[in-house]
């Protein structure tokens, strides 16, 4: 699992996470709508799963995400 530092698009604050499996399987989600928006390769059941999970621990993947600092990544000052 990966996820965005934390963005503000149309006056909400969220984050992207995205879930990977193998070279061709992933799921991307929206927190905290706590919803997986595109995905490929995972089964209905295991999207389920997911979702349950961004919803479950929407908290502290936006804590998380709160560090990070893609300007300071990309300047190389992390």
């Amino acid at each position: 699992m990966t996820y965005s530092g934390l963005l503000l698009k149309d006056g909400e604050k969220m984050v992207r996470v995205c879930f990977e499996r193998g070279k061709t399987d992933y799921a991307e989600g929206i927190v905290p709508r706590g919803t997986i928006v595109k995905a490929e390769g995972f089964t209905a059941e295991e999207v389920e799963q997911l979702t349950v999970y961004i919803q479950d621990n929407a908290t502290d993947i936006i804590n998380r995400a709160k560090n990070v600092n893609f300007l300071n990544k990309w300047l190389g000052r992390d």
